[in-house]
């Protein structure tokens, strides 16, 4: 019986995004209304690109195409971290936002001045330490967000040249 116990806890301990935490859930829905300046925001969720780690939703206003929004996870060197990326209607980063961190380390990625540091970047691949500037105390964080980054943006070109 005790095995029993310690399994079902070990499953419920190591839940992913997808089952979106209440907090985590309340911060994507507020980041939303802020970056597009309202609270009457749409979003449908994509289900071609959508799986276990990754959350992609199309965001409208009324009839008007905002662009995408996705959650997801990535990895520090203890704890994995959720965050947000959203794109406008021509797939470029609008903004990154860290959702939830979870590590008593590597803080430093949620800082806006070196996430905006993705936004200028027209590049396929971005590297972390060249392209994107190294935090010391964040290697693991730092280079886990920016790999993320890359594996969505392209996921999200395959997906939108295939389609035209």
């Amino acid at each position: 019986m005790s095995r029993f116990l310690m399994l079902i806890l070990f499953l419920v301990s190591s839940v992913n995004v997808i089952a979106n935490p209440p907090e985590v859930s309340k911060k994507f829905e507020k980041e939303l209304s802020k970056h597009f300046g309202s609270e009457i925001i749409s979003k449908k969720k994509i289900k071609d690109l959508s799986n276990e780690n990754d959350l992609f939703f199309s965001v409208f206003k009324a009839d008007a195409d905002l662009g995408l929004v996705v959650l997801t996870t990535a990895k520090g060197r203890y704890d994995k971290f959720d965050f947000m990326i959203i794109y406008n209607t021509n797939y470029e980063i609008e903004l990154i936002k860290i959702l939830v961190y979870r590590s008593d380390y590597g803080s430093e990625i949620t800082a806006k001045r070196w996430l905006s540091q993705f936004y200028s970047k027209q590049k396929d691949e971005l590297k972390y330490g060249s392209d994107i500037q190294a935090i010391s105390g964040a290697t693991f964080s730092a280079n886990s967000l920016t790999k993320n980054v890359n594996r969505i943006n392209k996921i999200l070109k395959e997906f939108y040249s295939s389609e035209k």
